[in-house]
């Protein structure tokens, strides 16, 4: 799971385009087919019958996509205003290294020892 906490912006922001952009697609297919340019339509007859699917994940891929980068801004505003035990959950499962580092030089900084 360390990949997915270290690149938590960059995969949420990754759905939330590839969503976008497939329910662009899917939405130029149904209501202007004729006046898509002609890289588009090459999209569109590639895509065929499949475009109700390309629509649904498209719209999946956008909520989760959303809700995951603006849970991660959520909780790196927690971060800054939280109880000791709270900021260690969040630096060790949720947040990305850099908070770790954070974390510990202001342990060291107040000498907290837990």
């Amino acid at each position: 799971m360390g990949i997915f906490r270290e690149l938590r912006y960059e995969l949420s922001a990754l759905f939330f385009a590839l969503g976008i952009l497939g329910m662009v697609f899917s939405l130029t297919q149904y209501l202007a087919p004729t006046q898509s340019p002609d890289w588009l339509k090459s999209i569109h007859r590639a895509v065929g019958e499949y475009v109700v699917w390309e629509a649904f994940l498209g719209f999946l891929a956008v909520l989760a996509g959303g809700f995951y980068f603006v849970d991660t801004i959520r909780k790196e505003r927690e971060f800054e205003r939280l109880n000791m035990r709270r900021i260690e959950e969040l630096t060790y499962d949720h947040l990305p290294s850099a908070y770790e580092r954070r974390f510990l030089e202001k342990k060291r900084e107040f000498r907290i020892k837990v």
